[in-house]
């Protein structure tokens, strides 16, 4: 993806929440600079001054990459500042939202990954009640 050295921009689809120090938080809107995407799930990227790994499903690759980022990180500054209305800054990322089946797609891998991750948690905590009877 970022093989040849140019740099990789990608726009958030939904809030991000960390749950661990190493992983990079950003609202729906932001613009991540993507820095390595050898996993396929999970992305280290930067925004500003925070690096961190975030959910390649949380994101589209923004469609002109070339497009300077100066105008958007003025405007992301003004916004934090005054919190400004985000949808103005929805004006200078290009199209919007990704096509219905892409969004779909990253629903179902957010919700599929989320229930392995409950179900390996009841694995754990059945194990620990069946250890302890």
């Amino acid at each position: 993806l970022i093989s040849d050295g140019s740099v990789v921009y990608a726009e958030g689809l939904w809030d991000h929440v960390t749950m661990d120090d190493q992983e990079l938080g950003f609202k729906a809107g932001d613009v991540i600079e993507v820095v390595d995407a050898t996993n396929k799930e999970w992305w280290w990227g930067r925004i500003m001054d925070s690096e961190g790994w975030f959910p390649a499903s949380f994101v589209r690759l923004r469609v002109n990459q070339d497009e300077p980022m100066d105008e958007y990180l003025a405007h992301l500054e003004e916004a934090q500042a005054g919190e400004e209305d985000r949808a103005s800054l929805g004006l200078l990322l290009g199209p919007g939202l990704p096509c219905k089946e892409q969004m779909r797609t990253n629903v179902i891998n957010e919700i599929m990954s989320t229930e392995r991750d409950y179900i390996k948690h009841l694995k754990d905590i059945c194990e620990v009640c069946i250890e302890i009877d």
